[in-house]
């Protein structure tokens, strides 16, 4: 069986993902905002909301791959 061995492609990845909803998820929002102000809907804020707490959370992920690929180095050569 093969151990998933960490990659810091792979953190870069989610990064990546996360830097596209860094900047979609608050146009997004303000779009939301302008036309909850016109038609009272809050449908594109909401997903506006989902959107700015899913780049939060995928950029934890990437910093946390990309951190255990630097610092596990150590511990495969036991």
């Amino acid at each position: 069986m093969q151990k998933n061995e960490p990659s810091p492609s792979n953190g870069v990845k989610y990064l990546v993902l996360a830097l596209a909803l860094l900047f979609s998820a608050p146009i997004v929002v303000t779009i939301g905002f302008k036309v909850l102000k016109k038609d009272s809907s809050y449908l594109l804020l909401i997903v506006g909301v989902i959107l700015t707490i899913a780049a939060i959370i995928i950029t934890a992920i990437g910093i946390v791959k990309i951190t255990r690929y630097i610092f596990d180095k150590d511990n495969d050569k036991n």
